[in-house]
């Protein structure tokens, strides 16, 4: 007996995201092409038992092409509505890096103050531009 599709690719895309969101933050894009090519390979096998009279043009036009080349998705009919539904790729979660903190920076000191406000506020600083040393004391006078 088998599982509905609809449960094998809500457990597959939990089970994958899960594991791909742990190991982003360190240099894992071949490890994600590895699962990648081990999903596709264990999927092919699963579909190939589960239609063992057909050719592997109709499987691949059955399970491959409902939202693009190279994802593995069928379209689902729930109360007349059509549904897709795909599996992740695991190298399609984007890897995130982690910026090191300087060795010899304390946050206690107060010539490092600048290099600690400048690391919080990142993200502000890409969307208005690096901050000169004036404007950042500007900044700490007006709080």
């Amino acid at each position: 007996m088998s599982a509905p599709v609809e449960a094998l690719f809500k457990q597959l895309n939990s089970v994958l995201r899960g594991w791909a969101n742990y190991h982003r933050h360190v240099v894992s894009s071949e490890a994600f092409g590895r699962v990648d090519t081990y999903v596709f390979e264990q999927l092919w096998r699963m579909v190939r038992r589960r239609h063992q009279n057909k050719t592997k043009g109709w499987l691949i036009k059955k399970y491959w092409s409902a939202s693009g080349k190279h994802v593995f998705s069928v379209v689902h009919k729930y109360k007349k509505k059509a549904r897709i539904l795909k599996v992740i790729r695991v190298s399609s979660i984007g890897i995130k890096r982690h910026i090191k903190i300087k060795a010899e920076a304390n946050p206690y000191f107060p010539e490092y103050s600048y290099y600690f406000w400048r690391r919080k506020n990142s993200k502000e600083a890409r969307l208005l531009g690096p901050l000169s040393h004036r404007q950042y004391q500007a900044v700490i006078a007006s709080k």
